[in-house]
């Protein structure tokens, strides 16, 4: 049984998740064991669910032996979620990375194929009517080979072709026992309005069987629309990355999709027009987004940024006037409740007489109202001498015995 199907069927969630397949534009690499401990830390967002959820592209064959070795390795040490190796379109490459996971417990394959005019004479040397042939025939070659294993196709620059056709050819393959038919936004440059209307059109054009996909790049920052569109229209199963680390401007943020459908289920149906309460067998658990999405910084040596959605080094800090009286007014969701990230108060040449207060008392001197006054004045005085915007546990401690001590 394919569970990842199973909950397609069902208008259920699934993150196809490629942190550990794309490092073409970061220029990252993983081990097999630090994929190890992603897929499996990702599994555990979703409970015991994790192979109703998630699909963990293991690897890309076609990078070479080493890589192969690595997806080995992940099919020997991860349980709690599905694997996917991702190969071209080639009898050897589909074979070869059907026997790399035998020994998965949750193991599928996902051959991509060319489908605007542009690609397949760049990589198969044929028209699109000859691709679509030898797409078709690929397939039935993969799903006897397969024995049963999942079999997925990715249609490269999808978007850049005929969606019509392509509800067409989707709908052949779902005949023949694709599992899922990916669509690629492979330039990065579709807009939201373009992505609804081709998505309609292919859905009109199409079984309405047919599982899709969708692999929306970030190029012009489109690709959390895109994604949200297709989600509307029914296509629940998204590409996306942790951090958004992928090709060239990267995927959509596996930690913000993974926020916006799993909180507040109940507003997606005026949110999104869809059942949110139905998209995960059991609430997400939150709370661990932080937590893997700092230790994928680590593990690549991609910074988390201040700014950075959901899991930012800025997120629940506070530095000044009306948001530290009313935090509520100023955020989206509570970040501890939610998050589990406590509340972080900074002093910078922001600070309000509040935070003067809050931080002093935590650090535990009791100013007065004239101490607090000047400790304001020399925090905004230096911070402009010094070009520097936040002050630190030692300076403040210093600043804060000198105005007790005048």
């Amino acid at each position: 049984m394919d569970r990842i199907a199973q909950s397609l069927d069902n208008k259920r969630i699934v993150f196809w998740e490629e942190v550990a397949r794309d490092g073409a534009q970061a220029k990252t690499i993983l081990s097999g064991k630090q994929r190890i401990e992603i897929a499996k830390a990702h599994g555990q967002v979703f409970n015991e669910h994790g192979p109703d959820h998630l699909v963990f592209a293991a690897g890309f064959y076609s990078i070479g032996k080493e890589e192969v070795d690595v997806i080995k390795e992940l099919a020997d040490g991860v349980d709690n979620c599905y694997l996917a190796v991702n190969c071209r379109s080639s009898k050897t490459e589909i074979s070869e990375s059907i026997d790399s996971l035998q020994k998965a417990k949750y193991g599928r394959v996902a051959f991509v194929s060319p489908f605007s005019e542009r690609l397949c004479n760049i990589m198969l040397h044929k028209n699109l009517e000859q691709t679509k042939e030898a797409t078709l025939s690929m397939a039935k070659f993969a799903l006897d080979k397969a024995a049963g294993m999942p079999v997925d196709v990715q249609l490269a620059a999808a978007f850049d072709g005929n969606p019509a056709l392509l509800g067409e050819l989707a709908s052949e393959l779902h005949a023949l026992g694709i599992a899922t038919v990916g669509m690629g936004d492979t330039q990065g440059k579709i807009y939201p309005y373009e992505t609804a209307e081709f998505l309609r059109v292919v859905k009109q054009n199409s079984d309405p069987n047919v599982r899709y996909s969708v692999h929306f790049h970030n190029d012009l920052c489109f690709a959390l629309a895109n994604n949200l569109e297709a989600i509307r229209q029914g296509i629940y199963l998204p590409s996306t990355s942790w951090l958004g680390l992928a090709e060239r401007n990267g995927l959509l943020r596996t930690e913000v999709l993974t926020l916006l459908l799993a909180h507040e289920p109940k507003m997606l149906k005026k949110r999104l027009g869809i059942d949110g309460e139905r998209l995960f067998l059991s609430p997400p658990n939150l709370k661990l987004l932080p937590e893997i999405a700092l230790k994928i910084s680590q593990l690549t040596g991609i910074p988390l940024k201040v700014t950075d959605p959901i899991v930012g080094t800025g997120m629940n800090t506070i530095s000044t006037g009306t948001p530290f009286v009313d935090t509520r007014s100023f955020q989206p969701f509570d970040p501890l409740e939610v998050l589990g990230i406590p509340k972080k108060v900074y002093v910078t040449q922001l600070a309000s007489a509040r935070v003067i207060k809050e931080v002093s008392s935590e650090m535990g001197f009791q100013l007065s109202d004239n101490q607090i006054a000047e400790v304001m004045k020399m925090v905004k005085e230096k911070a402009y001498r010094i070009e520097r915007s936040i002050f630190p546990e030692n300076e403040l401690r210093e600043i804060f015995t000198q105005i007790v001590n005048i």
